[in-house]
């Protein structure tokens, strides 16, 4: 039953608030809801009325919310939530016939091992699905959040209250060196892998912890010779150097591609970690998005029962962080 306040507000006003906090413009409020501009500042003046806050104030940014408006759309956005899932309980997700765009964040060797794979695969049975890649980075678990990331893989960020995740595969960590390299035989020692200059990468989210922890371990310090933005193109700086890299075995597999290249085993035992799926529990029970998480569970998982959402949210409150390392492991970035 509504209540005296709520039957005395036009929700209407609610449409004008919810647009302009994405276009932060009362012009383009104005396009986006049919409305003239006039109306839309009508309605943010009644709104303004009503709260007794201006709600938003012009910035060289476009307009602003006020701490109060800020407020209000956080707690407006759990209700269109709530009534998005209500409205959409029932509703079906038909792959062969939607247009969607899934935007998928991952490390630059998840893109590299896992997205050949998926392509091929949503072309058998989603043709005009089409996916939105993007490289992860501090603020994915923000994106994934608000809902302008779906799913992210590979990602060892902390994560807060509400983020859940699923275990992929497991991956081990492997040396990848020029196939005739002057010092480095079939065998690697210590004191090669010590001596030798390295290669890596300098992405965000990166595995170093439990690399770092095994070479720690063995007195072990790596002198570096390059590092690079990304590992795309690796190969080619392996290939025409005496560096080595220590990677991801999967992606240890795509660089020996090339013939100048080989792989060898570490010389102590190789830190594992797993290959996590991770999204927002606010997205859980969207059917589009559960397709695309068990339809990626099925092309890479190891585990044999697929038939359900095998996944673990977290549930601790809004101020702690979880540190999910011994679930998750280490990302595919390299260390």
């Amino acid at each position: 039953m509504l209540t005296g306040t709520i039957k005395n507000f036009d929700l209407k006003l609610l449409a004008v608030l919810n647009d302009l906090r994405h276009t932060r413009s009362v012009s383009k409020t104005a396009e986006n809801l049919g409305l003239s501009q006039s109306a839309v500042s009508m309605s943010l003046a009644k709104l303004r009325k009503h709260f007794g806050d201006p709600l938003f104030v012009r910035t060289s940014n476009g307009m602003e919310p006020t701490t109060q408006a800020a407020e209000m759309i956080q707690l407006l956005q759990h209700a269109e939530d709530f009534l998005q899932m209500a409205l959409q309980r029932d509703a079906a997700f038909d792959p062969q016939h939607s247009d969607r765009v899934f935007r998928l964040y991952s490390t630059d060797i998840a893109q590299v091992v896992l997205m050949p794979k998926l392509t091929q695969r949503l072309g058998e049975v989603a043709p005009s699905v089409r996916v939105d890649l993007r490289w992860n980075s501090d603020s994915t678990p923000r994106l994934l959040e608000t809902g302008a990331a779906d799913v992210a893989i590979g990602l060892t960020l902390p994560m807060s209250a509400g983020f859940c995740r699923r275990s992929l595969f497991r991956e081990k960590l492997v040396c990848a060196v020029r196939r005739n390299h002057p010092r480095i035989g079939n065998r690697l020692s210590i004191d090669e892998l010590q001596n030798e200059a390295h290669l890596a990468a300098a992405i965000v989210g990166a595995g170093h912890g439990a690399l770092d922890r095994a070479l720690a371990s063995k007195g072990i310090h790596r002198r570096f010779a390059l590092i690079m933005p990304t590992l795309l193109g690796i190969e080619s700086v392996l290939a025409s150097t005496d560096c080595v890299a220590i990677l991801p075995g999967k992606l240890a597999e795509y660089v020996a591609r090339h013939e100048n290249i080989k792989i060898l085993d570490l010389p102590f035992p190789s830190p594992s970690y797993a290959v996590v799926l991770h999204w927002h529990g606010r997205y859980t029970h969207d059917p589009a998005l559960r397709w695309l998480r068990n339809l990626i569970a099925e092309l890479f998982s190891e585990q044999h029962d697929l038939s359900q959402e095998n996944s673990s949210c977290a549930s601790v409150s809004p101020h702690t962080v979880t540190n999910s390392s011994d679930e998750v492991g280490e990302t595919l970035a390299a260390p």
